[in-house]
């Protein structure tokens, strides 16, 4: 049987959705036995039944929590915090986000943050995924959920999850060169 892993993710629009579906494909390719949770009305406490842990959001507004996710960060904080009851459990970020907001992706530190005063441990980069998924970014995301299970079970090493994700770096995950986002630019695109 393989590393028990756990994705809770809010979504409204379903990019941040899908990111999760294609995490969980990458992890199950993996070895990875995953159970997916839609953070609405959901209690923290289903993350104690964990191995190992994704979790995700939108960015909302500036860098805010979405209000679907708010509750479950409380429920964590509540439940969670205190004891630092996912000491060691590997765990990770992802998140759907906006070059149009000044806080480019904010939800990963926010995520990231939590799962830290929990006790959990930061495993690799933290994913984001801007506007909505593209071809490039599906293969990325799928490739991402397989590496955090290998970084889970120590067949990779550890990946420094700090500084987070780039804005540049967000580009490539969704296959845009820095050309590229030069002309789109230039023809006022995001």
């Amino acid at each position: 049987m393989g590393l028990k892993l756990v994705i809770v993710y809010a979504s409204t629009g379903g990019n941040t959705k899908e990111t999760a579906e294609l995490a969980a494909e990458g992890a199950a390719g993996a070895g990875a036995e995953v159970d997916s949770y839609n953070a609405y009305g959901l209690d923290a406490s289903i993350l104690l039944e964990a191995q190992a842990i994704l979790l995700g959001e939108p960015t909302w507004g500036d860098g805010d929590h979405h209000a679907d996710w708010s509750p479950f960060d409380e429920s964590m904080a509540d439940l969670l915090q205190e004891q630092r009851r996912l000491e060691g459990v590997p765990a990770a970020a992802f998140v759907g986000c906006d070059r149009a907001y000044r806080n480019f992706g904010r939800a990963v530190e926010l995520i990231e943050y939590r799962l830290e005063e929990c006790g959990a441990k930061i495993m690799q980069q933290g994913l984001k995924i801007e506007l909505k998924h593209n071809d490039h970014s599906r293969v990325f995301t799928r490739q991402w959920g397989a590496d955090f299970v290998r970084r889970a079970t120590g067949e990779l090493p550890r990946q420094p999850h700090r500084p987070a994700m780039t804005r540049e770096q967000a580009d490539a995950v969704m296959g845009i060169s820095a050309t590229d986002r030069n002309d789109r630019g230039k023809r006022g695109l995001r």
